[in-house]
Order: C-alpha cells, then structure tokens, then sequence
C-alpha cells in the first residue's frame, strides 16, 4: 500500500510531508526514537507505524 501510495505522490506531484526534514534530522543524530516519537505524534500513527516510518525514511536515505 505505502508504495502505491509514493507512486502516486511521485505522479501528482504531491509534496512531501513538510515533518520529513525534521524527521530525517534526528535520525542523522542518532535519536530514532525521538524520531518516532515525532512521527507518532504528528501523523496519529501507532508504535509499529511509527517505527516502520521512520525505517523508511531511513532507507529512503541511504
């Protein structure tokens, strides 16, 4: 679901989500869990989607 759903971004033109910076930001600190604290916080996501998020983003930036 969640690649069909960054196809789609990709194809609209959709903009990120403006909290991924600040996200990406604690995770070149080393805090990740702060990161999905925020993550969770932010978007209403659970411990496990919040996790699996921030892993993304990780990935995404690697």
């Amino acid at each position: 679901m969640q690649h069909t759903i960054d196809r789609l971004t990709r194809q609209t033109g959709l903009p990120e989500n403006p909290i991924n910076d600040e996200l990406r930001k604690l995770i070149q600190e080393g805090e990740d869990v702060k990161a999905v604290k925020k993550a969770r916080e932010t978007l209403g996501l659970s411990l496990l989607e919040g996790k699996q998020y921030i892993d993304k983003l990780k990935a995404d930036n690697r």
